[in-house]
């Protein structure tokens, strides 16, 4: 089975769609941290303490489960590639996987956000703020990653 090559430039064009994207979504850490910042703390039905810890909680699970289902979406992706066989609609299904990861890392920030208006323990929203800002990081898109999901999916395809 033949794979037939991207057009000039595709690649450079998905590459730039996903950094647009990124920086655009990544934008709302600073946004967050004004919120954090000018925003009074607000008081809320349930306990300052247990917001904290409850968006703690949740910014933690989907952070770290962040990785996992990405690597499950590439898959997918992949073994979809061994059907089509088009690598257009591979760049295409991968820009969807990088939007679902980035919207898994906005969690993150609203859970900051939460944390920092209507819970009780300073440190949580700042760290994770941190910990979404150091993900975004480890998400950028880079053309080995884009070559090297190119490469894996043609020799899933046999091609």
């Amino acid at each position: 089975m033949t794979v037939p090559d991207l057009p000039a430039g595709a690649l450079k064009r998905h590459l730039r769609l996903m950094r647009l994207t990124t920086l655009a979504v990544a934008a709302t850490i600073p946004v967050a941290a004004l919120i954090i910042i000018l925003v009074p703390g607000r008081r809320a039905l349930a306990s300052p303490l247990a917001v904290s810890l409850v968006a703690a909680g949740a910014a933690l699970w989907v952070g770290f489960t962040a990785n996992r289902d990405a690597g499950a979406r590439i898959g997918r992706i992949k073994r979809a590639f061994a059907v089509h066989g088009d690598p257009q609609r591979l760049l295409s299904d991968h820009r969807l996987v990088n939007l679902a990861v980035l919207a898994r890392l906005e969690v993150i920030v609203a859970a900051a956000v939460v944390a920092g208006v209507w819970g009780s323990l300073a440190a949580v929203p700042w760290g994770l703020l941190v910990l979404a800002a150091t993900m975004f990081v480890l998400s950028w898109p880079t053309a080995d990653k884009s070559h090297t999901l190119l490469a894996r999916a043609r020799e899933q395809r046999g091609g």
